[in-house]
């Protein structure tokens, strides 16, 4: 088993089933790496890069990334609720950092004020998440639960949402220019309209 060492590169490694709660990280970097059914609940990654890599069924809730960066980078059946993305260092320069969540565990994270246009969350649980401020245009947000999440201020232009639901979007304090949205769940950015529906 490869052991994760404080200031060293790792290239094309592979990561498999390592547990390794509440551990400590320093200045790593990882490009090309899999991590496959590890455990780092409650770990801390403190300026860690992490380029070109992917999770598989990887336990990541209330993961710490104080000045860690991510750029393509995919997570695939992962647990990552409560997890705070804005510690981590977003780059300006950078507009698309090629993120990519598939049937993962979001809730109660935040994105709040980052800009993350065209990340893509395909059937994701994304429970009271925090996307205020964010600017997720062009972003991918397929067949997802979110229920309790908050939008306020929220560039969703040209956004696509197909198939997901139990959201609460306020047009007139959202921007959902060229949004796409599945017809029933669409219903409900009347509501901040104030209007009445009947069959």
């Amino acid at each position: 088993m490869t052991k994760i060492t404080d200031h060293k590169e790792y290239f094309d490694t592979c990561f498999d089933r390592q547990a390794l709660p509440s551990a400590c990280f320093e200045g790593v970097i990882f490009e090309g790496c899999d991590f496959s059914h590890c455990n780092f609940t409650a770990a801390r990654f403190i300026r860690c890069k992490f380029i070109n890599c992917r999770f598989d069924q990887c336990n990541l809730s209330v993961m710490e990334m104080p000045d860690s960066r991510f750029n393509e980078v995919s997570f695939t059946e992962c647990k990552l609720s409560g997890t705070d993305w804005t510690r981590a260092y977003w780059p300006a320069f950078n507009l698309d950092h090629e993120l990519r969540f598939t049937q993962c565990l979001l809730s109660n994270a935040s994105f709040f004020g980052l800009t993350l246009q065209e990340v893509k969350m395909m059937e994701c649980q994304l429970h009271d998440v925090d996307f205020r401020e964010c600017d997720l245009s062009k972003a991918e947000i397929l067949n997802c639960d979110l229920a309790g999440s908050l939008f306020n201020r929220t560039n969703l232009q040209a956004a696509d949402l197909t198939d997901s639901r139990d959201f609460s979007i306020n047009v007139l304090n959202n921007s959902v220019a060229g949004a796409t949205f599945s017809r029933l769940e669409a219903l409900s950015l009347l509501e901040s309209l104030g209007v009445n529906l009947v069959d």
